[in-house]
């Protein structure tokens, strides 16, 4: 049952209830001691029953609150209340890309909308994964827009208190095995093996198809329909919906490849395919020089499909 606006939960006080789910529910709620208002999950009871979840909550959420990055949203604080696990993160007044298609872009959005959005996405990622750490949930529902103090949009990847160590970890859990997620989940993140930051980079390519398209890559109800097509069928064309951005296909399709060996770099923002109209040649032209470099500078294991490279003063 949710909390009533005005009640007391660890030392927050609830103002209202943001939205709630399969993950838990996520208040707005005024900080305890700091002017704030925070966005407060809290975690299913019957997951934080459970000794192992607990362990591997206090781990991924402990490692989430080391992002500092201006496209994440930051985390602030942890705990247990009344045997119920929580996670306090930065509140944003704003909308997220899911209610952008449903509720104004049906269709997809604009190109040169979502140029952007991949980017400042790309950037998030690759900043956390230098820090050895994956998001594993990349959709549009935890891609928020919002407004700076300029009036300027700004892109936050929320949700990485579900982060965790690129070395621990396999695979889909069973608690995030909806639609929503296995969307935009790679075929090796789907087969429970070993993931990198390729696994991460594959939704956000399956991110970017919707967003242009309107239409998830294999919309289908049945969750085990749409893995099945992740895992054995070919990733539909983008002109098959977007005529006009045909020059796209192949930077897409091999971003979506079933291997996480048979992608290249540069496949999503290369200058050479992103490149829709003449007007977005100068916003992609740097795209391909950044999102390589820390790849290639560290000697660590290769991208399936490097979007951006290393964020300027991201340490």
């Amino acid at each position: 049952m949710p909390l009533s606006n005005g009640a007391d939960f660890a030392g927050y006080r609830i103002i209202r209830l943001l939205g709630s789910g399969g993950m838990g529910e996520v208040y707005l709620a005024q900080h305890p001691r700091l002017p704030r208002h925070d966005a407060l999950k809290l975690l299913p009871k019957e997951w934080s029953a459970d000794p192992q979840y607990r362990s591997r909550f206090s781990r991924e959420a402990d490692l989430a609150s080391t992002l500092w990055h201006p496209n994440i949203v930051g985390v602030h604080d942890r705990g247990e209340h009344d045997g119920q696990l929580w996670i306090a993160m930065d509140f944003v007044d704003g909308q997220d890309l899911s209610l952008q298609l449903s509720e104004r872009y049906p269709a997809g959005l604009p190109a040169d909308q979502v140029i952007p959005i991949v980017a400042a996405v790309a950037s998030a990622l690759d900043y956390a994964h230098t820090r050895g750490l994956l998001h594993r949930d990349v959709k549009p529902a935890n891609i928020l827009l919002t407004e700076d103090e300029e009036g300027d949009q700004r892109v936050l990847l929320a949700d990485f208190g579900i982060a965790r160590n690129i070395d621990d970890v396999n695979g889909l859990t069973t608690t995030n095995t909806t639609v929503g997620t296995v969307a935009y989940a790679a075929p090796e993140q789907l087969m429970g093996e070993q993931i990198d930051g390729r696994a991460d980079q594959y939704a956000l390519a399956a991110t970017a198809y919707h967003l242009l398209t309107g239409a998830p890559l294999f919309p289908n109800s049945n969750p085990a329909v749409v893995i099945t097509k992740h895992l054995n069928s070919p990733a539909p064309a983008l002109s098959d919906t977007r005529a006009d951005l045909a020059a796209l296909d192949p930077a897409l399709l091999k971003a979506l490849s079933k291997s996480p060996a048979a992608g290249t770099s540069d496949v999503l923002t290369s200058h050479g395919h992103w490149r829709p109209e003449p007007a977005l040649t100068q916003q992609l032209g740097g795209l391909v020089r950044q999102y390589n470099l820390h790849w290639s500078s560290v000697g660590t294991r290769p991208h399936r499909r490097r979007l951006r490279d290393k964020p300027s003063g991201a340490g």
